[in-house]
């Protein structure tokens, strides 16, 4: 019985799909306000996850790429702590958040110099994780 449902059920999931598709495309500077915002929140997430980038030597300190740079690459690095053991959730949001600005440089065919930015160099500073972007 089940097989005999499965074509309308596929006909119904592709129809919805087709007017989610529709409706996306007939608004997107509504879209891109919204887009623009749940960006801003994202960033404040991650850099709320980060918090203090706490360290007693340099093995605790990590980088984070984060955003999306039209030409590709991150658009910023970010340091933080590995004692706080948030790892997953950090990537996961700064991947969330670089997949979205990519989005949004789409769809405001957003263009740059297309230099790469270099990973920065973190350090334990002070019980302070930081980045040193001095590369030599």
């Amino acid at each position: 019985m089940a097989s005999r449902n499965a074509p309308g059920k596929l006909r119904a999931s592709i129809g919805l799909w087709s007017a989610l598709c529709i409706a996306g495309m007939s608004v997107p500077a509504q879209a891109a306000g919204g887009d623009e915002e749940a960006l801003e929140k994202l960033h404040q997430q991650i850099v709320a996850l980060i918090g203090e980038p706490r360290c007693e030597n340099i093995v605790h300190c990590r980088v984070l790429p984060v955003g999306s740079r039209p030409c590709g690459g991150p658009a910023e690095y970010l340091a933080y702590s590995s004692i706080a053991g948030k790892r997953e959730i950090l990537e996961a949001k700064a991947y969330e958040y670089g997949f979205l600005q990519e989005e949004i440089n789409r769809a405001h065919g957003a263009s740059g110099t297309c230099d790469v930015l270099a990973q920065p160099r973190v350090a334990c500073v002070n019980g302070r994780c930081t980045l040193n972007s001095d590369r030599r």
